[in-house]
């Protein structure tokens, strides 16, 4: 028991002396606020009046939109990661609103330039109004997204990317969001423990 209990202190101590030296000597680990804008489009679900008997028929239909969000999250050398949410303008419906999260592979290109890869999830809401009935819709989503960062200043850079995010959940109901695909754009500020 002695021996396995040594092993692991002396194991933690030189994975801890590296990362330590890691993140002092080779790259700084940056706190990251961001904020973003954004346009693209909706697949949803909507209704429609069938002509040859008063019913409603649901209909998949291609709504224009675009968004506003709020990210925060933390880069190291290789990843970037962000609790975000976004509010999103879709064509026909009251409110879309996604919470969730991102995570993203960097491939450093120059010193304030990168190419990313992502994932992303987390939960949408949304709520439209057809007639004078009001629906309701709640999924989980996942999706994906790529792009670029760009660093402006040490402290602040620019995000360019696509993103897309499909439904987990049924989108047969009227008011379905089946997938949001955007291009956005994010400001960036960057902070360190030093200031």
């Amino acid at each position: 028991m002695k021996k396995i209990l040594g092993s692991v202190l002396l194991l933690t101590s030189v994975y801890a002396t590296a990362g330590e030296n890691y993140f002092q000597n080779e790259w700084d680990a940056k706190g990251l606020i961001a904020f973003e804008g954004a346009g693209g489009m909706a697949q949803v679900k909507q209704t429609e009046d069938n002509p040859s008997g008063g019913q409603h028929v649901i209909l998949s239909e291609k709504k224009s939109g675009g968004a506003v969000g709020f990210k925060l999250g933390g880069e190291s050398e290789d990843y970037r990661v962000f609790l975000s949410g976004r509010y999103h303008a879709i064509a026909d419906y009251d409110s879309v609103v996604t919470v969730g999260g991102e995570i993203q592979y960097l491939i450093r290109a120059g010193e304030h330039f990168n190419i990313f890869m992502g994932l992303n999830g987390g939960q949408l809401i949304a709520q439209t109004t057809q007639g004078n009935i009001q629906y309701s819709y709640n999924s989980l989503y996942a999706g994906g997204d790529a792009g670029v960062n760009l660093d402006l200043i040490d402290n602040f850079g620019l995000e360019l990317g696509a993103r897309a995010m499909k439904s987990l959940s049924g989108t047969s109901d009227v008011g379905a969001i089946s997938f949001i695909a955007e291009g956005y754009v994010s400001l960036v500020f960057k902070f360190t423990g030093d200031y």
